[in-house]
């Protein structure tokens, strides 16, 4: 088992028995009839028995936990790796951050200098980046720039800003000063052995089978959009949809429109009305009867919502709600674009889901016993309004709920809880619930619970 491999199983399931009070009894049970009589209380067999009876438990808990690992739903750590070889599915290594570093020379040379490969920075001793190739600085020149890599892999080396980097580890000759020219980001943790990095193993183990069909189904695109990248942790894939104006002609008062991709439902607008009318659909055909004033005319115009044929949306959402950056776009649409994976009648576009702001404001009110605890619960680091705010915003097409909000609180230990915003909203599926601002939350002391007695 991998150093840190996590324990995410329903604890409900058990393959083995493990119970304690079933196990001694079958082995007070056995013993008894073994040795033809009752073992009564201090009887020292009996003694024995008991002391037994810990050791086939913890045997038992072992034998279940390594059973209940052979399925996908309960696998972690390096037994989740080898469910994932049998279809293709590795674990996604972390990446390290990035950055431009630019070395400045002390004095132009009657030479090129050059900087060798794998030359480390650092801000303050913790975190060092090494170049990724030599720096070759021009003769008569003193400033040069190259890329480079942090020696940790992971997120740990993101986030340091321009000119942070200005400690030259590995001294040069010529070099006077050092410094980080861009922000170093693009570090990633992948899929560490850790509860987060398991359960997105699993899910794309999960969704693997769709990858083996070549007829372009949904799954299929959200399994190779999240090969991707790591942080990715919902992706939507529809058909892509457009408002179809049609000008039909009038006959008897009524207008036709065909197709089999039209959705009857969708019928928007007749000459710029939504009422008015009324329309039936049947063997892929819309028949429309026209208001009095719209029935005697040549034609109308008909909006409807289609769907496009053969033109797929792919919509990722990445770790914490936040909206995938122009890289990581890029590297979804290669994913699904390569042509072992894209149907060749596909064309398919990948965009970022579109946010959609909210705001929390609430009043609680607490006992003055628990005040000190249930505004920890509540407003702390991990608690209530974290919870809802990140619950919200992990999944596209969450509908933002005001009454989860309250019942998160509530759980906290909250008398009773007043929501003012955000307000019911529905999100489709191309779009993501994103909070705005700091969220406004006062409290409010009552001497003992209104049903207290």
């Amino acid at each position: 088992m991998a150093d840190g491999a996590t324990d995410t199983y329903d604890e409900a399931l058990n393959l083995v028995d493990v119970d304690s009070q079933t196990i001694y009894t079958d082995v007070v049970t056995s013993l008894e009839s073994g040795v033809g009589e009752p073992l009564y209380p201090g009887d020292e067999r009996r003694i024995f028995a008991e002391a037994l009876v810990a050791v086939l438990v913890a045997y038992a808990s072992k034998a279940n936990d390594a059973s209940r690992q052979t399925l996908l739903r309960h696998a972690r750590g390096q037994v989740l790796d080898a469910i994932g070889e049998r279809l293709g599915v590795e674990r996604i290594d972390a990446t390290p951050a990035t950055t431009t570093v630019k070395f400045e020379l002390s004095a132009a040379q009657g030479h090129a200098i050059t900087i060798p490969a794998m030359t480390r920075v650092t801000s303050d001793g913790s975190i060092y980046f090494a170049t990724d190739e030599p720096c070759v600085i021009a003769s008569g020149e003193t400033v040069g720039t190259v890329t480079a890599s942090c020696t940790e892999a992971g997120s740990a080396g993101n986030g340091l800003l321009p000119g942070t980097l200005t400690t030259l580890v590995d001294l040069q000759p010529y070099v006077a000063t050092v410094t980080n020219t861009t922000p170093t980001d693009g570090g990633d943790d992948g899929e560490p052995y850790t509860a987060d990095g398991d359960e997105r193993l699993r899910e794309r183990i999960r969704l693997a089978p769709n990858a083996l069909s070549v007829a372009g189904p949904e799954q299929a695109y959200v399994y190779w959009a999240m090969t991707a990248d790591p942080s990715i942790v919902d992706v939507a894939a529809f058909s892509d949809e457009f408002d179809d104006t049609i000008a039909c002609e009038v006959h008897d008062g009524m207008a036709f429109v065909g197709g089999d991709l039209l959705d009857p439902e969708t019928l928007l607008t007749v000459e710029g009305q939504s009422t008015g009318f009324t329309y039936a659909y049947e063997d892929s055909l819309l028949t429309i009867t026209l208001s009095e004033t719209d029935a005697v005319k040549e034609s109308v115009d008909v909006v409807v919502h289609r769907k496009m044929d053969g033109r797929v949306k792919v919509v990722p959402l990445m770790e914490g709600g936040a909206l995938p950056d122009e890289g990581t776009l890029e590297a979804v649409a290669a994913a699904v674009s390569d042509s072992t994976i894209r149907p060749m009648t596909d064309v398919v576009t990948v965009e970022a889901p579109t946010p959609v702001d909210y705001t929390i404001s609430l009043r609680y009110w607490a006992t003055i016993d628990d005040e000190a605890a249930v505004v920890e619960a509540v407003e702390g680091p991990g608690g209530a309004i974290d919870r809802y705010v990140a619950d919200q915003s992990a999944k596209l097409g969450r509908d933002i709920e005001p009454d989860v909000l309250k019942t998160y609180v509530m759980q906290a230990g909250a008398l009773r809880c007043d929501v003012t915003a955000p307000t019911r909203t529905a999100v489709s599926g191309l779009q993501v619930a994103r909070l705005t601002g700091s969220p406004t939350v006062t409290h409010e002391v009552e001497t003992q619970a209104g049903w207290s007695d």
